[in-house]
């Protein structure tokens, strides 16, 4: 008979030990530490299944910080050879996770394996998820950006930049909804379609703002006239700096504006101390793919963004 149950404290090391190779345990600890910090992940949303008192498997709630009810679920490591064991975690993970209130649940999965989820057996986890009814909403490319050179400031053609504490909420939701039309990442015109422009354009905004950032990060684009190009909001995740979300609106696309809201947004954060950026882009999204090879950007991995509704 198999048993699911909570982690306490001083057993963190065995949660991070199951089904791991001893040299990652160090950055899966780490992970989970600074995510308990953060306040996305809770020592009592990391659970263990067990059968005879022997841990086969475990996972673990994650949200954004500051939110109570768990969005996604990370670290899912069970047997996998064991049908019946992966489905009692499944199904006591489930009850738990309605308990606190969630109606649906996230799962990412990286192509490669890497820190600090070591996400191997990839095809063995995509059959797992649909088993369990997730489903695949978003496949991107994955980019990342290091340098410890200061990053210098490019002409901008006569744009002029207008920050969050300028303008405010409202002008800054307006421009996300305008950007967000004729959108080439899926999931975003999708929750277009099913929110409403508005309320997603609103749902985006207040999502961002539960990361760290600064008032003076988030910038919109006009031109000499006060026109609208576009806008990027850079922000901290729990685990990385990234551009939040960057858009340009679909009258100027085509005109290397994307460029100079990135650059904008790196310098942001560089100068901010950051030397390390991620950010993700739909995979069909090649104009943004190349707008971050333009930047000094590289393609690291290929994600795949996986829901399911309860």
């Amino acid at each position: 008979m198999y048993t699911v149950r909570r982690v306490a404290m001083h057993e963190l090391s065995d949660f991070v030990a199951v089904l791991t190779l001893p040299e990652r345990h160090a950055s899966i600890l780490a992970y989970v530490e600074h995510m308990f910090s953060q306040g996305a992940m809770r020592p009592e949303w990391c659970f263990l299944v067990e059968k005879e008192g022997e841990a086969l498997g475990r996972a673990a709630f994650w949200t954004l910080p500051g939110k109570d009810v768990p969005s996604d679920i990370v670290l899912l490591d069970p047997p996998w050879e064991d049908d019946a064991c992966g489905d009692q975690l499944w199904q006591d993970l489930l009850l738990m996770c309605k308990q606190l209130g969630a109606e649906q649940l996230g799962y990412v999965l990286d192509t490669p394996a890497m820190a600090p989820q070591w996400q191997e057996s990839g095809p063995t986890r995509q059959t797992f998820l649909k088993k369990k009814g997730f489903h695949l909403q978003r496949e991107t490319s994955r980019f990342e950006w290091k340098s410890d050179e200061p990053r210098s400031q490019e002409a901008n053609g006569g744009i002029l930049f207008r920050s969050l504490s300028e303008v405010g909420e409202a002008s800054f939701i307006d421009a996300i909804m305008r950007g967000s039309a004729s959108t080439l990442d899926r999931q975003i015109a999708q929750e277009r379609a099913d929110l409403g422009p508005y309320l997603q354009a609103k749902e985006i905004f207040h999502d961002l703002q539960s990361m760290s950032y600064e008032a003076h990060w988030w910038e919109l684009a006009y031109t000499p006239e006060n026109e609208l190009i576009g806008f990027v909001m850079p922000t901290k995740s729990p685990t990385f700096a990234t551009i939040g979300y960057i858009g340009v609106l679909p009258e100027f696309r085509g005109r290397g504006y994307v460029d100079v809201l990135l650059n904008r947004g790196v310098i942001s954060l560089v100068q901010s101390g950051e030397r390390y950026i991620r950010a993700d882009t739909d995979l069909h999204n090649e104009p943004m793919a190349n707008s971050f090879l333009r930047a000094g950007f590289h393609r690291f991995a290929q994600r795949s963004e996986y829901r399911v509704r309860f």
